[in-house]
């Protein structure tokens, strides 16, 4: 059956169980305190994909492909689908994509378009196709869902948080152009953020991607341009966890976290991290083991294995570096789900700064890995977390 195909996830991922991906059964029933990784929330979307738990009764469209996607209740308030994705480029961020608009229909907290090259959001129909109620199709309004909706968005072995930015209109156009039928639009940010061409004329991807959308007041990200990244990606752990322990039977929390992050005491030296890809170590006067390293990013790599924690939650992860002449970036890794961290510029080698990020961190060992695929990262001394 074509909408059987269309939702078949393409992408490999380690799971607790070799046949967790394959069976029909449910995922067995976890201990409350268990912390779940995207590959065991992500099987059992695919376990809870039936046509008992199917929403629309009419079939979505993959935006790439036009195959026909449909949509589930996997969980009390939770919709999933798989489906392609297309870039969305609107927002107040500039683009050269020549179909670039500059609103999105939702905006940040203080009532600004969103950026999509800041702000990892996702599109839906912005009404409904049939004009009927209900919806034979997925219908936002009708699944308690408003702007900034936050989603887990996975792809390729990897998660990250997004939320509802945009919506597709035009109910009288061609299904090619943006009907409210499509599934399968996300924001430069959120492709950058999954390894996926970002370009709103070239870029894309035709299958693999699924999305849980986490319906109600309660999941909805508030922040601006800003931070909202941020924001949603602090939410991913929780989202996993209440996904997972919802579709195993348990009771999953009402809330997203709201306890602020927890500050940190552990040190590690950055020239004990596992390094790769060209990175060095250098000496550092300065620095607080007198080393350094150097030659971060553009390929290069460090990682922090064992980062131990006896407890789950946010934690704020103080960075030491330096940047001297100009500001950097990195990809920081936090078991699996990305964020990019801006670094100031530094006035010399004489001057370590420190920067705080909050990191979602599991009870047990975590692992945090530094680094930015096309441009050099900052020098690093040590992270405290």
């Amino acid at each position: 059956m074509a909408a059987a195909a269309a939702t078949a996830l393409t992408i490999p991922l380690v799971v607790g169980h070799a046949d967790a991906a394959t069976t029909s059964a449910p995922v067995k029933a976890a201990p409350a305190t268990t912390s779940y990784t995207a590959g065991q929330v992500l099987a059992g979307i695919q376990q809870n994909s039936t046509a008992a738990n199917k929403v629309n009764t009419k079939p979505h469209i993959n935006t790439m492909t036009h195959a026909d996607v449909n949509v589930f209740q996997v969980a009390p308030g939770i919709y999933t689908y798989s489906s392609g994705m297309a870039i969305d480029t609107d927002g107040s961020d500039p683009d050269p994509d020549p179909d670039h608009q500059g609103e999105t229909t939702w905006e940040d907290s203080n009532g600004q378009a969103l950026g999509a090259h800041k702000v990892p959001f996702y599109v839906l129909g912005d009404d409904c196709w049939d004009r009927k109620t209900p919806c034979p199709h997925f219908y936002f309004k009708e699944h308690g869902m408003s702007g900034r909706q936050f989603a887990l968005m996975f792809y390729n072995g990897k998660v990250i948080g997004s939320i509802f930015g945009d919506t597709q209109t035009a109910n009288d156009q061609d299904t090619s152009d943006n009907d409210s039928r499509e599934l399968g639009e996300a924001s430069v940010k959120a492709a950058q953020l999954l390894g996926i061409p970002s370009s709103g004329t070239t870029g894309g991807v035709d299958n693999g991607v699924t999305l849980a959308m986490f319906s109600g007041p309660s999941w909805v990200v508030n922040g601006t341009n800003a931070n909202l990244n941020a924001n949603a990606q602090a939410l991913v752990q929780k989202a996993l966890d209440t996904l997972g322990s919802s579709m195993n039977g348990g009771t999953p929390p009402t809330e997203p976290p709201t306890d602020p992050p927890s500050g940190g005491t552990s040190s590690y030296e950055a020239e004990a991290s596992a390094l790769a890809g060209g990175t060095t170590i250098t000496s550092c006067a300065h620095c607080s083991g007198g080393k350094k390293l150097s030659y971060l990013g553009s390929g290069g790599t460090a990682t922090f294995n064992n980062v131990a924690k006896a407890t789950a939650g946010s934690y704020t992860m103080s960075i030491s570096f330096m940047s001297v002449g100009q500001s950097r970036s990195a990809v920081v890794t936090v078991n699996g789900v990305n964020q990019t961290v801006s670094f100031p510029a530094t006035p010399d080698y004489n001057t370590v700064v420190t920067k705080d990020v909050t990191v979602q961190l599991k009870a047990g060992n975590n692992t945090i890995k530094f680094s930015n695929p096309s441009a050099g990262a900052p020098n690093l001394d040590r992270i405290v977390v």
